[in-house]
């Protein structure tokens, strides 16, 4: 499958009213997701092969994590930006105080730049990734203590 084609399905992916479209290919599998209203994000990832699927009494590593630090993860795979142009003042840093709803990065994906916000308010404990970083879906890029 060439770029082309690639690109021929997003755009009519685009038109579709589906959210979420999964292609394989030959060595290559492709995964379309948008959340509501947002433009579709491409995570090209390889094939491997198929295995048994776990029991769902069986504990998965991202569950086991602790949540006693609340994150801001990425919801989405791309490039992390800590500003919005080079040469700019980063949104937050560590020790930022924010409000629910503030951008605290942005996240490049298919030439569209997604501005991340916080979820609640509070003060940045940790940046966790570095300007221009790459990033994929569920990666934690700042700590976020909560405001009591």
């Amino acid at each position: 499958m060439d770029l082309d084609a690639i690109f021929s399905l997003i755009d009519r992916a685009e038109k579709s009213s589906f959210n979420r479209i999964e292609i394989e290919y030959k060595e290559l599998k492709l995964r379309l997701e948008r959340e509501a209203g947002q433009a579709f994000v491409a995570a090209p990832q390889p094939v491997q092969p198929q295995q048994p699927a776990a029991p769902e009494t069986e504990s998965r590593p991202e569950q086991a994590e602790p949540d006693s630090g609340e994150y801001i993860r990425s919801p989405i795979s791309g490039v992390f930006y800590v500003a919005k142009e080079p040469g700019a003042e980063p949104f937050v840093r560590e020790g930022s105080r924010v409000c629910k709803g503030d951008t605290v990065c942005i996240i490049e994906a298919m030439k569209t730049m997604n501005e991340i916000t916080a979820p609640f308010s509070g003060v940045i404990t940790a940046v966790l990734k570095k300007d221009k970083d790459p990033v994929t879906a569920g990666d934690a890029l700042f700590r976020l203590a909560q405001d009591k």
